[in-house]
């Protein structure tokens, strides 16, 4: 894939694009190639920094589309998660709107006339956000409405893996932090760390908000100079450290294992370690950095310096490597599978070498495109019948396509008015995916909970709803003691099962039961 140039034309390139490395960049004798890291398909995905149809390339074959949404995409500003289970990639438009594109069929929800201040995902299906008024608001792939106005002020929320949302805020010298599990708004973990000295609220509040991230098992934050690192299964701190001055922006290894922070106005960035529970090191840079971006799989940070300039660390020695020259965008700059630094120049995007930072590639107007990449095998031939939404008796969700000319009400995640043929299929086989959900040789059944007292079951059943079905009881014996199951199913996969929990915001299990 690499195009071999004369000395002539890398120069003439270079001066040019003014995207080469600078002068002072350590240059290698030899440049070590790069390669893709095994395991799923590396998926670019693409489409019209105006908004468009978004298509996916198999890296590095960027001219070949290997699949297309049948429905426009509206201007994107940032990406908020991918869910490779169910193929949905959550995202916020330049309006502050969500957006959810369903990368199986094809289809794209949107909520139009909704704008957010702060928004998370963390499977690309649901998607959280914060009003202006300061109403917290669920969009989900069932179209359920869920609202909630905290007590307290709210500056960051993040989204868990097992259903809950943990809600970050400053209140005068104190940060509080609290887990709620949707649809229900009680507390059910919290915890308040004292700030101390006289810092500025604001100035903590937008500090909290911008690097506030959870990585693994951790969450994330920096606050005035601290980095705080919490437990996400308990709330507990378990990192606490100050950094000497004023967080300008923080950003962790994939692992979680090590945090790199920006300190305002000086040119280094300091290292917290995870298992050490303190600085470790520091990587100097030529001026302060302004913003961090991580590589996803954890081998080059890239720093925003002064104008364009864009410094890049090698984390194996904790060095600088050298200088590019380019935009900082919402998606640009952007390591590449194999190493490769993307940057945007005009019209055109650049690859660089992550040691040597020569030039290796050109991308014809990919600097006119939003970019974002991901691993998955979903762009693979598969069965029809896997693709087929999950619905149930007491449902009438159906997929359609984005369209700008509908006027589409505000309730939610909205469709519009062009039903896709996906959703067609789904209308017409809806009666029969649910009688095929209680046949055959094994069921798969959801726990929500086995208790003593079956009163305390039955309010339990009651209190869980997902697209109108409720779990019921069920009693049995075990060692002469009676016990109560709150149960939902059965379903015919465990994939069912797994998405009908995740629906319900509850703490659950899925099982399977033979007849």
């Amino acid at each position: 894939m690499r195009t071999f140039l004369t000395s002539a034309l890398v120069l003439f390139a270079c001066g040019v694009a003014g995207g080469c490395a600078d002068h002072t960049s350590q240059q290698a004798a030899d440049e070590t190639p790069l390669s893709i890291p095994s395991g799923p398909d590396p998926i670019v995905l693409r489409m019209s920094r105006d908004g468009g149809l978004l298509a996916a390339t198999i890296y590095p074959a960027l001219d070949s589309t290997v699949w297309r949404s049948n429905a426009r995409v509206p201007a994107l500003k940032k990406v908020l998660a991918f869910g490779g289970d169910d193929g949905y990639l959550a995202a916020i438009d330049r309006n502050g709107s969500p957006v959810r594109v369903d990368l199986r069929l094809g289809s794209v929800a949107t909520a139009r006339r909704d704008t957010l201040l702060r928004f998370s995902s963390i499977d690309g299906a649901t998607i959280y956000g914060l009003k202006p008024d300061g109403r917290l608001v669920r969009y989900a792939p069932s179209g359920s409405e869920w609202e909630f106005h905290p007590e307290s002020t709210v500056d960051a929320l993040l989204a868990q893996t097992d259903g809950s949302l943990v809600l970050i805020g400053v209140e005068k010298d104190m940060v509080r932090i609290r887990r709620i599990r949707p649809p229900n708004e009680i507390v059910s973990d919290s915890t308040s760390i004292r700030i101390g000295g006289r810092e500025d609220e604001a100035r903590l509040r937008r500090s909290v908000s911008e690097t506030a991230e959870l990585v693994g098992d951790r969450i994330y934050l920096g606050v005035g100079s601290r980095v705080l690192a919490l437990r996400s299964r308990d709330l507990g701190v378990a990192l606490d450290v100050d950094v000497g001055g004023p967080i300008e922006a923080m950003v962790a290894t994939p692992s979680g294992d090590r945090v790199f922070v920006a300190i305002e106005g000086k040119p280094l960035i300091r290292i917290a370690d995870r298992f050490d529970e303190g600085l470790t090191g520091r990587i100097r840079l030529p001026s302060p950095a302004r913003a961090l971006r991580m590589d996803p799989f954890g081998r080059t940070l890239l720093i925003r310096g002064d104008g364009d300039s864009i410094f890049v660390a090698s984390l194996a020695d904790d060095r600088v490597t050298g200088t590019l020259t380019a935009p900082w965008l919402e998606d640009l700059p952007l390591v590449t599978f194999e190493g490769a630094i993307a940057v945007s120049h005009g019209e055109d995007v650049e690859l660089f070498h992550p040691a040597t930072l020569s030039n290796i590639r050109s991308i014809k107007d990919g600097g006119r495109q939003f970019w974002y990449t991901l691993r998955w095998n979903g762009t693979r031939p598969r069965a029809a019948g896997l693709d087929k939404p999950v619905e149930f008796r007491s449902s009438t969700p159906r997929e359609f396509a984005f369209d700008d000319s509908v006027d589409q009400p505000d309730d939610g995640l909205v469709r519009g008015g062009v039903e896709t043929p996906a959703g067609q299929q789904a209308a017409r086989t809806r009666d029969s995916t649910e009688a095929t959900s209680t046949s055959g040789s094994s069921k798969f059944m959801i726990s929500f909970a086995t208790l003593l007292d079956e009163q305390q079951a039955k309010k339990l059943a009651q209190g869980i709803s997902v697209e109108g079905r409720n779990p019921r009881v069920m009693i049995s014996r075990h060692d002469d003691i009676t016990v109560y199951r709150v149960v939902l199913g059965p379903f015919a996969t465990r994939d069912e099962a797994e998405r009908t929990g995740r629906l319900s915001g509850q703490n659950y299990w899925v099982y399977e039961d033979s007849p």
